[in-house]
């Protein structure tokens, strides 16, 4: 199957190309990135499911292009906060997408990861969506899916989750794009005591009618949930119960799903 993946200017110029069967690769060198790059990566063939690494910083991950085509804005300013440092800076880039082998869909992995998650953005799973209605870049949704699960702290990266914005009914949803084997759960609450609050209690709901409430604890560390081994196409975090505590801070650092691909 035939990969592209250009970085893009924004007056249309192409910057870097690569192309080929399986495996496309570009390489930027001698520059740095300009406000307006992106990166789109394009598939002869749609749907396609891929292993995506834009940049060698950023964790790689497998992700199921709708339409056969990801249009990834280079970060900059507060857009990069949510980013490491390393992102997108200097003046040597180099990425890759890459066809999964069919040995590698029974492996044990994090269904939710995409660390290439935006927000807004239609075709390209996993993808995490909310009502919270937070604007900074360092509480988006995105953020709780990104691979990152540093939860001592609170900000820029690495400590960068998911806020509620004040919002007693706020949920997070993470789509899939089609339909994968989930086994179990695991939440990483933000953990920035006393700053930080906590939920005692929260809503699990999925596509195939599962609905559980689980039960969670004070502490930063990762928290696991059987969910039987289903088949959904999307997750949801909701009716997050907040514990007896003065702050009004509680957050998620990451949200896992363990299992495996179809």
């Amino acid at each position: 199957m035939g990969l592209h993946i250009r970085v893009i200017a924004r007056d249309g110029e192409v910057r870097a190309f690569g192309s080929g069967d399986g495996l496309a690769m570009f390489d930027l060198r001698n520059t740095s990135f300009d406000g307006g790059d992106h990166i789109v990566v394009e598939s002869d063939e749609a749907p396609v499911e891929l292993e995506v690494c834009l940049d060698p910083y950023l964790k790689p991950s497998v992700v199921w292009l709708a339409g056969g085509r990801m249009d990834f804005p280079v970060p900059f300013g507060v857009d990069r906060e949510p980013y490491g440092q390393p992102v997108f800076e200097g003046e040597t880039h180099w990425g890759y997408v890459r066809l999964l082998d069919a040995r590698e869909r029974g492996n044990w992995r994090d269904l939710a990861q995409n660390s290439h998650d935006l927000e807004g953005v239609e075709g390209v799973f996993p993808h995490a969506s909310t009502n919270s209605g937070a604007t900074n870049v360092r509480f988006l949704a995105r953020n709780a899916i990104d691979g990152v699960f540093q939860s001592c702290h609170h900000g820029r990266w690495p400590y960068e989750s998911w806020g509620i914005n004040g919002r007693d009914d706020a949920w997070l949803q993470v789509d899939f794009g089609r339909a994968v084997h989930a086994c179990e759960l695991v939440l990483f609450l933000r953990a920035d005591f006393p700053h930080d609050a906590w939920w005692e209690r929260a809503r699990v709901t999925c596509s195939d009618g599962y609905d559980a409430e689980v039960p969670l604890e004070r502490t930063g560390a990762p928290q696991a949930f059987d969910i039987g081994g289903r088949d959904i196409e999307w997750l949801r975090l909701s009716d997050l119960r907040k514990a007896d505590d003065p702050s009004p801070w509680p957050a998620l650092s990451q949200l896992m799903v363990m299992g495996r691909l179809l």
